[in-house]
């Protein structure tokens, strides 16, 4: 499948890196965008699943004093932490795997891209659950995904030289969860890749589209954001992932784009 390549991102803007993602998935879904792999990055930013609340999930005095700008993302999951030592990934396009409405399938099908991108990156001792991948059982990978109108879109965080302390201070993980791993800090839980095999950002990143190129038959073109994506991104941004409504609260925007 010929898979567009786009590196375009927005390492300040948080708000405009999550609004891409549904700019594109957006054009995807009325089949005037192609299949697209995307790779992004932010500064220092902690980014919030659609159903949950800021102040139940973050330090909100630790992210103000911090300057951690808060986003919320227009899939599910939990919180995490981006600096410029993270690598996120975004894959977007029809559904080309009989996935239907089967979220559990979707995981399926695409973290067998990631495990697979993983394992040539040199990383050992891997082991792959529903929405994460952990190395030695430190986690080094958590993944969102959603589906609509038979267009999919799963998108993962890489730690692989994220500051864990900063990472560590800033979310809220419950302690019964951490339990349940076998852990008593989330310090405990999260590892860097770059500390495990030595792999940087860049090395991590090709990785990722070897990866996908071996396991899903991704064929690489580069490409640009089209008019209406960027229309679209520009919409979104304004009438939504700007708003400290939706950031900070449990208020569903939808926009049309």
């Amino acid at each position: 499948m010929e898979v567009r390549l786009i590196e375009k991102d927005y390492p300040g803007n948080p708000h405009m890196n999550l609004a891409m993602d549904e700019a594109i998935f957006r054009e995807v879904e009325q089949g005037r965008s192609p299949p697209t792999l995307r790779f992004y990055r932010n500064r220092n930013a902690a980014i919030l699943g659609c159903f949950q609340l800021a102040d139940e999930e973050l330090d909100l005095e630790y992210a103000k004093s911090n300057r951690i700008k808060i986003a919320k993302r227009f899939t599910g999951g939990g919180a995490v932490y981006h600096d410029m030592g993270n690598l996120n990934y975004s894959v977007i396009s029809r559904d080309n795997y009989g996935i239907g409405l089967n979220v559990e399938r979707l995981f399926s099908v695409m973290m067998k891209g990631a495990t697979s991108s993983l394992r040539l990156a040199n990383i050992p001792n891997l082991a792959s659950g529903m929405n994460d991948i952990t190395s030695g059982g430190r986690k080094i990978m958590g993944a969102a995904a959603t589906i609509s109108k038979g267009t999919v879109l799963f998108h993962a965080a890489l730690l692989v030289e994220t500051k864990l302390e900063t990472l560590a201070s800033v979310l809220k993980v419950p302690g019964i969860k951490l339990r349940d791993k076998g852990v008593s800090t989330i310090l405990e839980r999260v590892a860097n890749i770059r500390e495990i095999c030595g792999a940087d950002v860049d090395h991590v990143r090709r990785s990722i589209q070897d990866g996908y190129s071996l396991e899903l038959g991704f064929d690489y073109k580069g490409g640009e954001l089209t008019e209406g994506e960027r229309l679209a991104m520009g919409k979104l941004y304004k009438e939504k992932y700007s708003k400290r409504d939706w950031n900070m609260g449990r208020e569903f925007i939808e926009v049309s784009v």
